[in-house]
């Protein structure tokens, strides 16, 4: 230690000695303390004011608001007192802390690689011609640094404590009378939730008519059984009036493997687009002799429950790294030509049934939006220009499929968060929600998410108020299982007489939400 302090003071008298050098290491330090100021409040205001041009209202966002406060108030003080007395202590240590956290970003964004050089160059050089010892006494400058010190922390616990208090009391209420287009999946196969058919009654059939819900025959598209469930139920609704869509998934699992490196490859992309026009040829022969049509029919461009998984493991864990890795490696593996052109060439076979097209997307689609550019949605084989091909544009925002990878229920603030953004894009855009009933996943693991009518009806005005015309709900089959066999009635009448519905604050969603805003703020640097 000795002799680095000793080295320090030779290095320091040397440059003292050159007034040029001095002077010049003098403004590259502050300007280096006053680009990373401006990165960092860029970042945070970024996904600020992003949120709200998404819907999200700006009370979402007092955390991250109460967050920057005392970094505006502090940082500028902070490079002003080098600038003006070389004061280097904190500042030598914010330095520290942006280099390490550049660091861990530029393993996605390489423009961060620039910005980490240059940081650890102005920590050498604040080392060496900087002031750590305080002016005046020690005693004077005990205080000033006691004073400062309590001071920041204090504005620092607005940030936990606002969390904390958001999460318990209400921050959004919606009112309405009005029932949405209610839509229930029927899944003609295991995918996230176990498989359980339900044999299209004439009672069920009734139901449905009585209930004006509609229906979503999920399909899975190289399994026959499925293909052959969904001929039973063509069939079963040929005479009815119920309307109903059906929903196209490839085994997408089977493209990636058990344990993928990436999310979302060109090559897993077009396996998915292939699988998909080879299920237009079936479902033609399926739809021979029936005369009530589907009213859609969407293409599922959904991420696998291992991909999903992965993502989110990197997301619940904070592992930066991790997750900065993952996403660089996913984006630079999936070329966004493909996409376009598998997008383009499924719509064009797929407009031979003359049906309205659509597609299932991701919700994370939603925040790479702001700048008409193509980063984090190309995961789920979705361009900006790939959008406008489609007819209906459904949001998976699965309540239940988001608690389990985040290990407790996420609550109504992912409804109410998402469907602010999913209202503001208009009619075409729509929502599917979770599993309804106390439910575990295929992997045994529970998933008690909407237990009752009343948190189910709770989520649905809430989407609903904020604009959402239609919401898919999964599933039919959970439904009668978890509430009985009059459930679709039952569901119906509670419905009718819920006229509100209130989220508390979920802290864990925005900060999903807003990981993917911050990608899509700093895309440029990418490289």
């Amino acid at each position: 230690m000795n002799r680095i302090i000793h080295e320090r003071r030779r290095l320091r008298r040397q440059i003292n000695s050159n007034e040029r050098l001095d002077k010049y290491l003098h403004f590259y330090i502050t300007a280096i303390l006053s680009i990373n100021m401006v990165l960092i409040l860029f970042a945070m205001l970024s996904v600020t004011i992003r949120m709200s041009l998404n819907g999200v209202g700006f009370f979402d966002s007092m955390p991250i608001a109460l967050y920057i406060l005392p970094l505006m108030i502090f940082l500028p003080l902070m490079i002003r007192a080098f600038y003006r007395n070389r004061t280097s202590a904190w500042n030598f240590v914010f330095l520290v802390i942006s280099s390490v956290f550049f660091s861990m970003l530029s393993l996605l964004v390489r423009g961060f690689v620039f910005c980490v050089v240059l940081n650890l160059v102005a920590v050498v050089s604040i080392f060496i011609i900087g002031r750590f010892r305080p002016q005046g006494n020690l005693r004077q400058a005990g205080k000033k640094g006691i004073a400062y010190i309590l001071l920041m922390n204090m504005l620092s616990l607005t940030f936990p404590v606002s969390i904390i208090v958001m999460g318990q009391i209400q921050i959004a209420a919606t009112s309405t009378s009005t029932i949405p287009e209610i839509i229930l999946g029927v899944p003609l196969a295991d995918f996230d939730f176990p498989y359980s058919y339900v044999n299209p009654t004439p009672s069920i059939i009734s139901d449905l008519e009585v209930s004006q819900f509609g229906v979503d025959l999920r399909v899975l598209e190289n399994d026959d059984d499925s293909w052959f469930k969904l001929t039973e139920w063509l069939h079963a609704l040929n005479e009815s009036s119920v309307l109903y869509t059906v929903t196209l998934t490839s085994d997408r699992a089977l493209f990636v493997g058990e344990t993928p490196t990436a999310i979302g490859t060109t090559d897993v992309i077009r396996q998915v687009f292939t699988s998909h026009r080879n299920a237009i040829t079936n479902l033609t022969e399926s739809l021979d002799g029936i005369i009530n049509y589907p009213s859609t029919v969407i293409f599922d461009l959904t991420l696998s429950q291992q991909e999903w998984q992965k993502l989110m493991f990197h997301t619940r864990s904070l592992d930066l790294i991790g997750f900065t890795g993952l996403m660089r490696s996913s984006i630079y593996s999936t070329d966004v030509s493909v996409i376009d052109q598998e997008s383009t060439l499924l719509a064009q076979e797929a407009s031979n049934l003359g049906i309205q097209l659509g597609i299932l997307i991701e919700s994370f689609v939603l925040d790479d939006l702001q700048d008409n550019d193509n980063v984090a949605m190309r995961l789920a084989g979705v361009s900006i220009s790939s959008l406008n091909l489609w007819d209906t544009i459904q949001v998976s925002c699965s309540r239940s499929r988001f608690s389990l990878e985040m290990r407790g229920d996420v609550e109504a603030y992912l409804v109410e968060s998402y469907s602010e953004s999913v209202a503001i894009k208009g009619s075409k855009w729509t929502m599917r929600l979770g599993d309804v009933g106390n439910d575990t996943d295929i992997e045994d693991r529970p998933a008690p998410v909407y237990e009752t009518f009343d948190i189910l009806n709770n989520d649905i005005k809430l989407a609903a108020g904020n604009g959402v015309d239609t919401l898919t709900i999964d599933s039919l089959s959970s439904l009668l299982s978890s509430f009985g066999p009059n459930a679709i009635i039952d569901f119906h009448e509670s419905l009718s007489t819920t006229h509100s519905g209130s989220s508390r604050y979920t802290f864990r969603i925005y900060a999903y939400r807003a990981v993917f805003i911050a990608i899509d703020s700093f895309d440029i640097l990418l490289l």
